[in-house]
């Protein structure tokens, strides 16, 4: 029920905490879809961004918005452009106001998660290796 890609925080020395995924390549259109109908909290923009295993410069468009689910949880999304194409994408983030209503989309396994404000962070143990 929603769309786009949502922002999630690996760090860059884990580089395949996602599954390694080049968004330089865009997302892959054949995985399972994650539809988001939201509205958005503040206008699109477009911002410069390090994307893909080479951490090469593109435009990506910007939305943050608010599930029409009812939850009050904010998703942020990205949609990355090519360098030609940026004129595009700022035409598109032109019209993309506070207050518009959107669907973003995005491949499940690009989904990452965010959590801002964190109670606790608790070690695991280890199991002991039985001889």
């Amino acid at each position: 029920m929603t769309t786009a890609a949502v922002q999630t925080s690996a760090l860059d020395a884990e580089p395949d905490m996602f599954g390694s995924v080049d968004l330089a390549s865009g997302p892959d259109m054949h995985a399972e879809m994650l539809a988001i109908p939201g509205v958005l909290i503040a206008n699109a923009e477009v911002r410069t961004k390090l994307v893909g295993l080479d951490q090469h410069p593109l435009p990506v468009l910007v939305l943050e918005l608010r599930p029409l689910s009812g939850l009050q949880r904010v998703v942020h999304a990205e949609l990355v452009y090519t360098e030609p194409a940026r004129k595009s994408a700022e035409r598109l983030a032109a019209t993309l106001k506070k207050g518009t209503r959107v669907t973003v989309t995005t491949p499940l396994d690009d989904m990452r998660t965010y959590f801002p404000h964190v109670a606790a962070v608790a070690l695991i143990p280890t199991p002991k290796a039985t001889s």
